[in-house]
């Protein structure tokens, strides 16, 4: 904590009063309400109109006022003590050692004026805001800061780098992924189709055959360029929120800094992690980089919050960073594997797939519609089912829920990314076994661990055996 705290009430930033303006569109619209009721030329339109609604929009405006002028905080020893409310008076008291995050936006209309939006998430925060929102000025921002957190200096600097960052937010979605992929490959084809329509034109081919022949380039070219645009905009808007990407880690915290126009900072006590998941996704497999994530009361409560705590890296490099924040489980206790019998359950979904794919070639190629355009088009969807089948393989084998020293460790998948979690025996809050009526059959079930956040969060591995996943969790209880 810091030795010197001002103990005075200190104020919100007046851009606040810019943040409550959008509370007085209705009032302001209510000329245009009267004009439509009431005859402008009459005498009640005209008492309406010059009296009433000026005298309203003075009231609301003095209201806004003055409920910004009651917005304050102070910073006690031990917890902070804000209040806000004019007519409605809320007061919050809030320890220190309660919070749990803090999230401070500082976009650019706000910055242009000098402030940035403090949020404190505690236990209790259910909300987008947590549990106390405001805005700040930098010099009030970074004592409260330091109120809560200390004001030591970061042990460890790490930068994301512009090329890791990149690769991160290529590979954030699988899907977008491959669509920057396939979408030029689909422009290609569309061009390389024109002399095909020709000469089904000149050929006087069917009418059924010439429209089939017809509408698909349109609607490949159509669907690439959705598909292309719809890629650069996401891959845009997550690289414009991580770029330059920052963490600090201290003594008792880690803060991460990312953004270009809209800049953000995340901080939390190490203490408060609740779980630490690194990832793997298809792209980030073949160069040998990982992502890695926390996860906090707070963290994903803002829109566009992944919780990244590095944005691609090696394993070393990770793990040295990793180092700093927690001690890894490094010894090994119970395992408990998917079964052999339930190995069809991680490939039906792709395999039932696959079949699809070359059931639909077959029918095509049976009515004489298996031209260029859409053989190209399945072998490519093939190829990428294919590769579905061989991940699932893959995910089967490395799938495993391990009981070590410190923490429980999950390896499993979430759609193509492999994922391994580590979860604190004490950051658990409760287990969920679940069985389906298949499970039964084959003595198998699937296990929830869910930790604390501020609505629910689960990590899950399915497919377990269940005698010996019962005495896996027994452990587990005894270890919370």
């Amino acid at each position: 904590m810091a030795g010197n705290r001002d103990k005075r009430l200190k104020k919100a930033h007046i851009f606040t009063i810019s943040d409550m303006m959008p509370n007085i569109i209705p009032v302001l619209a209510l000329p245009i309400i009267q004009s439509v009721l009431l005859d402008p030329t009459s005498v009640v339109g005209v008492l309406m109109g010059y009296g009433t609604t000026p005298i309203i929009i003075v009231l609301f405006l003095t209201a806004v006022f003055l409920e910004y002028r009651s917005i304050g905080y102070r910073e006690s020893p031990k917890r902070l003590r804000a209040s806000k409310g004019f007519f409605y008076l809320r007061s919050s008291d809030i320890p220190y050692q309660s919070i749990q995050s803090v999230y401070i936006k500082k976009n650019l209309r706000p910055r242009i004026f000098g402030a940035r939006q403090f949020f404190i998430y505690t236990a209790g925060s259910f909300l987008k805001k947590g549990s106390y929102s405001l805005f700040l000025n930098r010099k009030n921002e970074k004592q409260l800061v330091s109120t809560i957190f200390g004001n030591s200096e970061p042990l460890i600097r790490y930068k994301g780098g512009v090329l890791r960052t990149v690769i991160m937010v290529m590979a954030h979605s699988n899907t977008l992924t491959g669509l920057i992929i396939i979408a030029p490959m689909l422009y290609r084809i569309s061009t390389q189709t024109d002399q095909m329509l020709k000469q089904s034109f000149d050929s006087t081919v069917s009418l059924l055959e010439f429209g089939f022949a017809l509408i698909l380039p349109e609607a490949i070219a159509d669907t690439a360029a959705l598909l292309i645009g719809g890629w650069a905009i996401a891959f845009i808007v997550q690289l414009f929120r991580y770029a330059f990407f920052r963490l600090e880690i201290g003594e008792k915290y880690i803060k991460t800094s990312r953004g270009i126009f809209n800049r953000v900072d995340y901080l939390m006590p190490i203490s408060k992690i609740n779980a630490i998941q690194i990832r793997q996704s298809i792209l980030m497999q073949l160069m040998n980089l990982r992502s890695t994530y926390v996860n906090a009361v707070g963290v994903k409560a803002q829109k566009g919050d992944l919780g990244m705590l590095i944005p691609a890296d090696t394993e070393k490099n990770t793990n040295a960073v990793l180092d700093r924040i927690t001690d890894m489980p490094k010894s090994d206790g119970i395992k408990v594997k998917p079964v052999r019998s339930e190995f069809m359950s991680f490939l039906w979904l792709p395999a039932f797939s696959v079949l699809g794919d070359l059931g639909a070639m077959l029918a095509l190629h049976l009515l004489g519609y298996f031209g260029e355009v859409v053989r190209f088009i399945l072998i490519v969807l093939l190829v990428v089912l294919v590769y579905w089948v061989l991940f699932r393989i893959t995910a089967y084998f490395k799938s495993s829920l391990t009981i070590c020293d410190k923490a429980v460790r999950i390896d499993y998948f979430e759609r193509l990314n492999f994922t391994r979690t580590f979860i604190p025996y004490e950051r658990i809050q409760f287990l969920n076994v679940y069985r389906s009526p298949v499970g039964k059959i084959y003595n198998t079930a699937n296990l929830k661990v869910y930790v604390y956040s501020n609505k629910y969060t689960s990590y899950r591995i399915k497919n377990l055996r269940y005698d010996t996943l019962m005495e896996a969790v027994k452990i587990i209880e005894e270890r919370i």
